[in-house]
């Protein structure tokens, strides 16, 4: 006979001996038994033994209450099944022990559980209240389970609603697994599948198709643990964030993994993450974001907007207030200005203006190299400003300025430098180009230079070639001309005040040289052996080959960013797709 057996049958000679002794209050001691502890009938109106139950079946009426191993139990009615043994109570049912109280309109004890229905209402030390249709409390498990229109009240700030909840006494865990609502404070609501709430630890565990609504966020997610007294959210897999005030279909932040502190109102992610703004994306492999500051640091950053293009960095600041975004180190900007063509900003630091919607001003310094993607034009400088503007009108306007030691480069055989080069583009074509102070070089061969100085030059273009076809220079203009004739080579070495230069097979050969303005020209012939050195080459002369080595690694590098960029995209596209359905 198991240890339940010997309780009920003391249960049974208890009722009998009270019958006999006219309704007073009796104690069993039962130390030799599984539970060392006694029980006591404290009071019942009536006791009355069922004739037809062959002795099985006594009845509790009015006012009952009884004793065990510390509860106290209340109720209107009880019932005592003696071969079953079991014990049912009825109406106004009182459970009662130091920290814990249930009410309840039925109650039943068999062997292994404990069972309330009907209107129930529980307080234990460990929560404020709880409702539920029914509670059933498992002896053996130490747990109970709450079904049916069941509603938690943790504390003051933090409700839990769901069908079927679970409590384990032993870990003060409660779960559910059939969906369940959070509601903390006045603002947040949580929906999932699954959750555990630990008692101790005040942190919840959700699983599976979590949406979580708030004043000013709605988070959707598969995984999530929210610490409450840190007011923290721990995303632990694949989350899409949406600021309430952004509820367009393109402004939302995701994490792969991450953290969100809802007090201070930051982000964090230690792996991949996108943040999707008005059409504009920043990719990377860690967040901070203080949301109150708007202000935030990134690394291993790829950023792409349809108005500037592609930006990458190893790292990245950004500030929405003042609306800069600055990345250091190894950083690279890819502005497409056509089809066929974008140009590449390779920097140490590239900073970019995101307020203004008609104006996109990109910042570099020290550039390290500065190309067109189709490759004919090349340069460097230590810093740049490229700026473009549509001011709501057809035609796009927009100019790159290199300032501090520039050098720009034309195919392979027209180099540029000045104290400033300036480049103009309509409608994402190059137009002009302006130096001040330029010294301009052609290269014929290894041992003939073309070159031109002046105060001030301007380069025009062919939009359909797109290569310089006319080149005038402005002020104190001086140049060395290598001429070309049946018999001989000769030098034309000539000053005025303005000069025009003809180019022609795509800018690679001058056709037609023009000087004007107090002209003085010299003719010297050419030798290799020519000791007028002076003849030959301007003061300060020096060439540079082009980086053709250098400028085909970082565009493959690029590229492949880029296309790692578009893969990365698909399949966030398509986790983001099913968070969203669940």
């Amino acid at each position: 006979m198991d240890h339940k057996k010997y309780y009920y049958l003391f249960v049974f000679g208890f009722f009998l001996i009270l019958l006999i002794n006219n309704n007073q209050a009796y104690t069993f001691p039962i130390k030799k038994f599984f539970f060392k502890k006694k029980i006591h009938l404290i009071h019942a109106d009536f006791i009355q033994k069922n004739e037809k139950s062959h002795n099985d079946i006594f009845d509790l009426t009015g006012h009952v209450h009884l004793e065990h191993h510390g509860y106290h139990l209340f109720c209107d009615k009880a019932i005592y099944y003696k071969k079953n043994n079991q014990f049912y109570g009825y109406g106004n049912v009182q459970l009662v022990s130091n920290q814990n109280r249930i009410y309840s309109q039925k109650i039943e004890f068999s062997k292994n559980f404990l069972k309330v229905s009907k209107n129930v209402i529980l307080f234990q030390d460990n929560i404020k209240k709880l409702t539920a249709n029914a509670i059933i409390y498992s002896f053996i498990k130490k747990s109970f389970q709450a079904t049916k229109n069941v509603i938690l009240f943790i504390n003051n700030k933090l409700k839990l609603s769901t069908h079927i909840l679970e409590y384990d006494l032993k870990l003060k865990k409660i779960f559910y697994k059939k969906g369940g609502w959070i509601f903390y404070g006045n603002s947040t609501i949580i929906y999932s599948k699954e959750g555990s709430y630990f008692l101790t630890k005040k942190k919840a565990e959700l699983k599976h198709e979590i949406k979580l609504v708030s004043n000013n966020y709605t988070v959707y997610s598969n995984t999530m643990k929210y610490f409450f007294q840190l007011d923290k959210l721990d995303f632990l897999s694949p989350t899409i964030v949406i600021h309430n005030n952004n509820q367009s279909s393109n402004s939302f932040l995701y994490l792969k993994e991450g953290s969100f502190l809802f007090r201070k109102k930051i982000f964090l992610s230690k792996k991949n993450f996108s943040i999707h703004y008005k059409g504009k994306i920043i990719k990377g492999g860690y967040l901070f974001f203080d949301h109150k500051k708007k202000y935030g640091f990134i690394k291993n950053v790829f950023f792409e907007d349809p108005k500037i293009g592609y930006l990458m960095g190893v790292y990245g600041i950004f500030d929405l207030n003042s609306g800069l975004f600055s990345l250091k180190k190894d950083s690279t900007a890819v502005k497409k200005i056509s089809n066929q063509d974008s140009i590449i900003i390779h920097s140490d630091t590239i900073q970019i203006s995101l307020l203004k919607k008609s104006t996109t001003l990109i910042q570099a310094f020290p550039v390290k190299n500065i190309f067109f993607m189709n490759g004919v034009m090349q340069g460097k400088c230590d810093f740049l400003v490229y700026e473009q503007s549509n001011n709501n009108s057809s035609i796009i306007h927009s100019s790159m300025l290199l300032n501090g030691n520039p050098i720009f480069w034309i195919n392979n055989n027209q180099q540029f430098t000045g104290d400033s080069i300036s480049i103009s583009m309509k409608n994402n074509m190059i137009d002009s180009l302006s130096i001040k102070n330029v010294f301009f070089i052609k290269k014929i061969n290894s041992e003939k230079f073309h070159q031109i100085k002046g105060e001030n030059m301007t380069g025009f273009f062919n939009h359909e070639k797109k290569n310089i076809e006319k080149i005038l220079i402005k002020g104190n203009a001086k140049s060395i001309i290598f001429l070309y004739d049946t018999t001989q080579n000769l030098i034309n070495k000539s000053s005025c005040g303005i000069i025009l230069l003809e180019l022609k097979k795509e800018g690679k050969e001058i056709s037609k040289i023009s000087c004007i303005d107090k002209a003085y020209s010299e003719l010297f012939p050419f030798s290799s052996k020519n000791i007028y050195k002076k003849n030959l080459f301007f003061p300060k002369f020096f060439w540079r080959e082009r980086e053709e080595k250098e400028i085909q690694s970082k565009k493959n590098s690029v590229l492949k960013q880029i296309e790692k960029y578009k893969e990365e995209s698909f399949l966030e596209q398509k986790e983001r797709k099913k968070i969203k359905k669940n």
